[in-house]
């Protein structure tokens, strides 16, 4: 079980064919942006998450389906995951 770590709108598309069922992706930074439009692009079954402060600054309110996270709640899902991947 991964976690993937996009920090920005091309960030998606590079690590897209790594992404299995089992993982999770959280938007950071500038790739909170794909909040909008990451679900037709990603399984139902992958749990999508964004970072509260990043989704704050920009003035984005995600779908229900993306928790946003406090930077805490961030920490916490890095440590559930086998592994953490940063892209």
């Amino acid at each position: 079980m991964q976690l993937h770590i996009l920090n920005s709108s091309a960030s998606l598309s590079r690590c897209q064919s790594s992404i299995s069922d089992t993982d999770s992706i959280i938007l950071i930074e500038d790739a909170v942006v794909l909040s909008t439009s990451i679900l037709q692009k990603v399984s139902a079954s992958i749990a999508v998450f964004a970072l509260n402060d990043d989704l704050a600054r920009r003035g984005i309110n995600p779908p229900d389906r993306i928790k946003a996270l406090s930077f805490s709640e961030f920490v916490d899902l890095c440590a559930d995951h086998t592994q953490c991947l940063s892209w």
